[in-house]
């Protein structure tokens, strides 16, 4: 085969792949600048495909002039694919192209195709031989006239000014800039050596075909590293989305661990409000009952101590009943609480814990009523009192650990509890990130994280703050403040419990409602040993019934009632007879639904939490108003 046509299908192979890889390339989001590159290597293509057909028409001179004349049509339309790629922005829209390079992109274009239309390209009265025999290599061909001439100067200029844009970007550093200007070097050696070819300088074949591969070749290369480096930037963010995904995953199925372990204490604190209520009603009229027999055996010194021993120890079961209502309860109404009470209370809580891994010191100082809820109160306090049990079991101090917790009034007159042990105290490189959600310094023993975090969003919501440090010597320091409620509060949640067995000092009328039949007898019988005249009625149905019949100083209604409950009956009372309204006093053991909670937290409503003693009763039914 003739070997320029052997180089021109070389170029025509490679010109070809280019631009398939690239048209490609072109159809993925993000990739439309390699439809211009595919347009290059395409014209590129076809000007060497017109070589190939060129060298194989030895014979015919007339097809070879037209083949000449239709390389620079293309040689003119590469030329201003070229300027596209170069002056317009990341659009690739004509628009983006300054005006000037459209001008000089079209101008020779617009020169050549009618050149070609009208055979003006080539001189056809002249004939051009180009024998090489050590080349195998015998061309002729009709040399550019005049305006053929013209136009292959133009195309030069209009590459001439591609490169030097490419030029002055190789300048700013801009990437593969550099391989395009080289490329563009190598084309012009081989343009400049086509010229000197055809005008006998000297003699070798013509190059202007693998030019074209050397000018297209870099748009190639870069378009191959642009591929290899956003593989191995999915790749990249492949394994970064693969981490975070299984981080979220974890985080997800802990948050599910988490609201699972929620669900089930929110569930356990509505079991314990409702056992706390079957138990207080028994445990109501045993201790009225314990305290009339207290009367009974006031001289009978075995008898006298073992009623005092039995009110005791049901005055044992009353204080853990009532923690575990506090520790379920909901309430979104705060009201005045005694942290020291709250503590107490979180101590009972904690106790099968504290009692095995650890000794608990107390120092319940002075402290200010706060504003809160009881129940969250008692949790913001049991969560970094079994951490750091749990945290001294774990340790060699085990032995003689020490939880020591306080309450005191802080220099802002707030009240302040204080949780330190004698421990290791918090890590170095945890402690600055302490309080963020599933950060924790047990993640051997089973920690989630979740406890300081759940503690600070409780104090947050009561308007407090959480610190926590390491102890000078040693050991590791919670402190919860609290502001101190306001001095109405305090004078509100101020009683004066009656001496136990006083006479009322003025007799009333007393409508007790309680569908527990055994506790009504009890109230009955311990109001009126009082001085007090009693009615009973089992239910809120059969009261109203009595109120629209006998007059009534004061009602003690049960809150937890079938039919008409305490809460519907206070609210008939309120429509039909407001002055027992006023004079309406509820007894519970303990809210159940968050109804009840709220109704309960109402500052009109006179509660009584059960078991209640008969003397504290006693004081609530004589400060009713008269």
């Amino acid at each position: 085969m003739n070997p320029h046509a052997a180089v021109a299908l070389v170029a025509v192979a490679l010109q070809a792949a280019s631009a398939g890889v690239m048209l490609f390339v072109a159809r993925a989001p993000g990739w439309e600048r390699a439809r211009l590159m595919g347009g290059l290597a395409l014209t590129a293509g076809l000007y060497s495909t017109l070589d190939v057909w060129f060298y194989l028409a030895t014979q015919n001179m007339a097809l070879r002039g037209t083949l000449v004349q239709a390389n620079l049509v293309v040689a003119a339309l590469h030329a201003a694919m070229w300027v596209w790629f170069t002056f317009s922005d990341r659009t690739n829209t004509l628009r983006s192209i300054p005006v000037w390079a459209r001008v000089l992109a079209v101008v020779p274009l617009a020169t050549a195709t009618p050149g070609l239309l009208a055979d003006l390209l080539v001189d056809r009265t002249e004939i051009i031989s180009l024998v090489i025999p050590w080349l195998g290599i015998s061309e002729r061909v009709h040399p550019l006239s005049a305006s053929g001439n013209l136009v292959a100067l133009m195309v030069v200029c209009v590459l001439g000014a591609s490169m030097a844009q490419h030029i002055r970007r190789m300048r700013r550093g801009e990437a593969g800039a550099a391989g395009i200007v080289l490329g563009f070097a190598i084309y012009l050696v081989c343009l400049v050596e086509e010229a000197l070819v055809a005008s006998g300088v000297i003699e070798f074949m013509y190059l202007a075909s693998p030019g074209y591969v050397f000018l297209v070749l870099p748009l190639t290369v870069q378009l191959l590293q642009r591929l290899g480096d956003d593989t191995r930037q999915l790749n990249l963010l492949t394994k970064q989305l693969s981490t975070e995904v299984d981080e979220r995953t974890s985080e997800r199925d802990e948050a599910r661990v988490s609201l699972v372990e929620q669900q089930r204490l929110a569930a356990l604190g509505r079991l314990a409000a409702g056992v706390g209520h079957e138990i207080n009603n028994p445990l109501q009229y045993l201790l009225f009952n314990l305290e009339e027999l207290r009367t009974y055996t006031r001289d009978h010194a075995a008898g006298s101590l073992a009623v005092a021993q039995a009110l005791e120890g049901a005055d044992r079961i009353r204080r853990v009943v009532e923690s575990l209502r506090r520790y379920g309860i909901v309430n979104e109404v705060f009201a005045p609480v005694d942290l020291r009470d709250v503590v107490q209370a979180a101590l009972r809580i904690a106790s099968p814990q504290l009692r095995h891994e650890g000794t608990v010191v107390t120092e319940l100082g002075e402290a200010p009523l706060v504003l809160g809820d009881e129940g969250k109160l008692v949790q913001l306090i049991v969560n970094p009192l079994v951490n750091a049990v749990q945290t001294l079991a774990q340790t060699s101090v085990s032995a003689h650990g020490r939880v020591y917790i306080s309450t005191r009034t802080d220099g802002r007159g707030h009240a302040e509890i204080t949780i330190r042990d004698n421990g290791p105290g918090f890590p170095a490189d945890v402690l600055p990130r302490l309080g963020e959600p599933y950060v924790t310094t047990r993640a051997q023993m089973g920690g989630t994280g979740l406890g300081l975090f759940v503690t600070q969003g409780l104090v947050t919501a009561h308007g407090g703050t959480l610190t926590w440090e390491n102890a000078p010597g040693g050991g590791a320091v919670v402190r919860i403040t609290l502001p101190a409620a306001p001095l109405a509060a305090h004078a509100a949640a101020t009683h004066h419990e009656r001496p136990p067995g006083a006479i009322s000092p003025r007799a009333r009328r007393i409508l007790v409602v309680d569908d527990e039949p055994t506790l009504l007898l009890v109230l009955e019988r311990g109001l009126t040993r009082l001085g007090h005249h009693v009615t009973t009625a089992c239910d809120g149905a059969d009261a109203l019934e009595l109120v629209g019949v006998q007059d009534f100083d004061a009602v003690v209604s049960d809150l937890m009632m079938p039919n008409v409950t305490g809460m519907a009956l206070a609210d008939a009372l309120e429509r039909r007879h407001p002055f027992l309204r006023r004079r309406l006093v509820i007894m519970t053991g303990g809210a159940v639904t968050p109804e009840d909670a709220q109704f309960l937290a109402r500052p009109d409503i006179i509660v009584v939490d059960k078991p209640v003693r008969l003397s504290q009763l006693a004081s609530t039914i004589d400060a009713l108003p008269d």
